[in-house]
């Protein structure tokens, strides 16, 4: 083997090697020693973003304990509870308790690591009682919630941990070798060293480099994605960054350091320094015309496209390490020049003047306008697509139109709509885990609450401005004021809500106007209506099989809700019903790909989907104080409206969790009963409070078997009518 190709081997172990060590470098000396993890455990535990996580868990738990009446104050008790677990006692008892992590990380023990409050748990309850003066009455003794727990099997455990079982000697052999293959190559490389260290550079730099895109991905699968809920998913990444962030710095070291030996050592190879050669070559990659060249060429711009798109802080990070590179690189080119002049002009002095420099020209390259306008442009280009993508909504994955089922089940494809039911719920978007709702009617938010079976929404749609606080409510806009929101609300409520915002409807609002999704007033809680729809838009394009249906109470103009909807891109997915034909079957509904029914509480009509609420739907009185008040008679609506919608919550401002939870279940059950009785028609809308205690959803399921059931008999005596040969036999559906 001859000795260059040797010298190459040597360098390319060289890389390897310090590939393997750095990351078992980093895991011995600062995961798998106990005073660095019990810092990193408690960098972890007080994170801003881990906290929000355990303080909305403790509230939570609270709740499930029995304290209901924090679901109407949920926001505040999870700021309160999140600043106490910022401090030192909490810290000091994660630091404290950090045996647990260690055994399993190192010793890979199945288990868990939880902490809890232990004796910082009068502090927290401490907070709770703060917001809630009767909490220390409705919890149970011994309450005691859990901060944070971390499974044997969580993906950052399991990273850090093969890691470690590759062996500590991996920390010392590693380095080591690298160290003594670097030497070797410079040794037998001793004809043209500034060439092996331009390759040994080049082959550190790669290591770094590569260690840092398997860091990014290996963080990108262990994280959750945003889809998968942003503060789980921040508190994951507080996690993985706590224990493996600092790994990510190294590599960017490593990387650099590569870069500066290569650039250092490729700069006396011609005179031009380092921009001209790199010009030099950005030239001959431009002028190349081999689809090959072409093709990698198209790929690089594609792959650092990507990086920035989806990785905007590493890109900035590896930018600045590039503009150091250059102005070191630059830097060693100018001391080489001028050692070069100083050696020239003694030359010249020891020949008496006779000799020139040599013909030899120091100057650099000045870049080229052909150079620079593509580069610029492409750099350009990169930049604003990192800034678009970061917002714009990406479109979703559509999946493939079921085969067979609707709503989740075959049998209710042949419902039509008077003949199913649609567990709903009031007030949908106003909800105690979604930030920034005070006075909620509902527990979770419309994604949960889609994922648990709701598939009927009351939405009010208002029309307010954003300032740096809360969204203001335009009244004007609206057509109301302070004295019309009073009636509703209540002068207590109302102060409250001032207190929050200011005087209701006093002064000019200056700024955008925008639809949000709030009750009576956004000063109390508002969600940004165009960004619902089009979580809506998204949940449907997955869901090809299921049907919804929106309840909206519009505080804006048609022409506004159309063109919300036209922004949503919820176009393609509303149906228009014939309010004189035979209402259509829930498998017309998704044959068809239109499995959005939206009913207006106000003007309607134009656009022709956005259907009169009343003419279709007929429902129960509202304003019910107690489950005696629950009354199955007509309030709007027509006689022959074909739809029955019950609004089954208890009337009270604020609403009350457990209030609605005494109304739910067996009650909810035999009023559900009592109506389709009274009425003679089939309950198709339930409209509950805090869905998640009330029952509704398998109360709606009941009502579907019976409808699915009663429509079999009927078909059997259909058939049994048919084979008697000409006992007729009517059916009505």
């Amino acid at each position: 083997m001859r000795r260059g190709h040797v010298v190459l081997l040597l360098v390319a172990l060289t890389g390897v090697l310090a590939f393997v060590a750095l990351p078992a470098v980093y895991v011995r000396t600062q995961v798998l020693d106990r005073n660095q993890l019990a810092d990193r455990v408690g960098a972890a535990v007080t994170s801003e973003q881990v906290r929000a996580v355990a303080a909305a868990r403790i509230v939570d738990e609270a709740v499930d304990a029995g304290a209901d009446e924090l679901l109407t104050a949920r926001p505040l008790a999870i700021a309160g509870v999140q600043a106490l677990l910022g401090t030192p006692v909490v810290r000091n008892l994660a630091r404290g308790i950090s045996n647990d992590a260690y055994a399993l990380l190192v010793k890979g023990e199945n288990g868990t690591y939880v902490l809890d409050l232990g004796r910082s748990t009068a502090l927290v309850l401490e907070g709770l009682r703060s917001v809630s003066p009767r909490l220390a009455e409705s919890l149970p003794e011994g309450f005691d919630p859990e901060i944070l727990r971390i499974d044997a099997d969580d993906p950052t455990l399991v990273s850090v941990r093969r890691v470690a079982d590759l062996g500590g000697w991996i920390a010392v052999v590693a380095p080591l070798g690298a160290l003594a293959a670097a030497i070797a190559a410079l040794l037998l490389g001793r004809e043209d060293r500034r060439r092996v260290l331009l390759q040994l550079g080049s082959a550190l730099a790669m290591a770094g480099a590569l260690l840092l895109f398997l860091l990014t991905l290996a963080r990108a699968a262990a994280v959750p994605g945003i889809e998968a809920g942003s503060d789980v998913s921040a508190a994951a990444g507080a996690l993985w960054d706590a224990l493996l962030g600092d790994l990510s710095i190294w590599s960017q070291t490593l990387l650099l350091a590569g870069l500066v030996l290569a650039a250092v050592a490729a700069t006396r190879r011609q005179q031009q320094g380092v921009a001209g050669r790199l010009l030099d070559t950005v030239q001959r990659v431009r002028r190349a015309a081999t689809p090959r060249v072409r093709t990698l060429r198209a790929l690089v711009l594609l792959a650092a496209a990507a990086l920035v798109a989806w990785e905007p802080a590493l890109a900035v990070r590896l930018i600045a390490i590039g503009l150091a590179v250059y102005a070191i690189a630059e830097l060693a080119a100018v001391l080489d020049q001028t050692s070069d002049r100083r050696a020239a002009r003694r030359a010249q002095a020891g020949a008496g003047g006779a000799a020139s420099h040599g013909g030899l020209r120091l100057r650099a390259r000045v870049p080229s306008p052909r150079v620079v306008v593509p580069v610029a442009a492409v750099i350009a280009a990169i930049a604003l697509a990192a800034f678009l993508t970061d917002d714009a909504p990406q479109p979703p994955a559509l999946a493939a139109a079921p085969a067979d089922g609707c709503n989740g089940s075959r049998a209710y494809c042949e419902l039509q709509l008077d003949q199913y039911a649609f567990a709903t719920t009031h007030n949908s978007f106003s909800a105690a885990q979604e930030p920034g709702w005070l006075i909620p009617n509902q527990r979770f938010g419309i994604a949960r609450q889609l994922e648990d079976g709701i598939r009927g929404f009351m939405l009010d749609v208002h029309v307010g401005v954003r300032t740096d606080k809360l969204v203001r409510t335009d009244l004007q806009a609206e057509g109301s004021d302070r004295n019309k929101v009073g009636k509703v609300l209540g002068a207590e409520n109302l102060a409250t809500a001032e207190r929050l915002g200011g005087r209701i409807g006093a002064g000019e609002l200056s700024g955008r106007r925008e639809l949000f999704l709030c009750h009576t007033l956004c000063e109390l809680g508002a969600t940004p209506a165009l960004e619902q729809l089009r979580a809506f838009r998204r949940w449907l394009a997955v869901h090809r099989d299921q049907v919804l249906v929106f309840i909206i109470e519009p505080y804006a103009t048609p022409a506004r809700i159309e063109r919300l909807f036209r922004d949503a891109g919820l176009l393609d997915e509303v149906v228009t019903l014939d309010r004189t034909a035979p209402l259509p079957t829930l498998g017309d509904l998704v044959r068809a790909d239109r499995r959005l029914i939206v009913y207006s509480e106000g003007e309607a009509g134009a656009p022709p989907w956005y259907m009169p609420a009343w003419s279709f739907i007929q429902d129960t009185p509202l304003g019910a104080e107690k489950a005696s008040e629950f009354s199955c008679r007509r309030s709007r609506g027509d006689a022959d409206s074909p739809l029955l919608l019950v609004n089954h919550w208890i009337d009270s401002f604020p609403p009350n969790p457990r209030r609605n939870h005494e109304v739910g279940g067996a009650v909810l059950t035999k009023r559900l009963d009592r109506c389709e009785r009274e009425r003679q028609m089939m309950v198709n809308m339930i409209g509950v409070d805090f869905y998640d205690r009330s029952g509704v959803v398998e109360a709606a399921r009941a009502l579907n078997e019976q409808s699915v059931a009663a429509n079999e008999r009927i078909d059997a005596l259909a058939a049994v009518g048919d084979a008697s040969g000409g006992a007729a036999v009517e059916t009505t559906r």
